[in-house]
């Protein structure tokens, strides 16, 4: 192959990753929103955007909305997944689910933490969207 043709294909590649929102989504790409209990809340920000050439990676966080948002966990679908389950109305557990077939999906799950929503609400931190904290 010549040498042009080379860098041609190079530079198209180039501008084919960058097109299609390969990269950093910024701080505030709310992904959504759920319901998990009583007045709490697992918000999901996309925080880099695969594009057309890898999947998109999702912080989750565990809110209140009014007095905390506590990093957990990041969704990586379909490789790593945060599954947020509430015991009851003050403890909730934080699942990590991994894919760990080769070929073939299998899942590996378990318990990575569990937090205690009075004490988040005493904190009263909030964690900045799309920082590890």
């Amino acid at each position: 192959m010549k040498r042009e043709n080379i860098l041609i294909s190079l530079l198209f590649f180039a501008l084919l990753c960058n097109g299609c929102g390969y990269g950093d989504c910024g701080d505030n790409n709310h992904y959504g929103t759920k319901t998990l209990s009583n007045n709490i809340y697992v918000e999901e920000f996309r925080c880099f955007c695969g594009g057309a050439t890898t999947t998109d990676v999702n912080y989750v966080y565990l809110t209140d909305s009014i007095s905390f948002r506590k990093y957990v966990g990041i969704n990586d679908y379909p490789y790593e997944t945060i599954i947020i389950e509430s015991r009851n109305d003050s403890i909730v557990d934080v699942y990590q689910e991994k894919d760990i077939g080769i070929t073939e999906h299998k899942y590996k799950t378990k318990l990575i933490n569990s937090y205690n929503i009075n004490t988040l609400k005493k904190k009263n931190k909030f964690d900045k969207p799309c920082k590890k904290k």
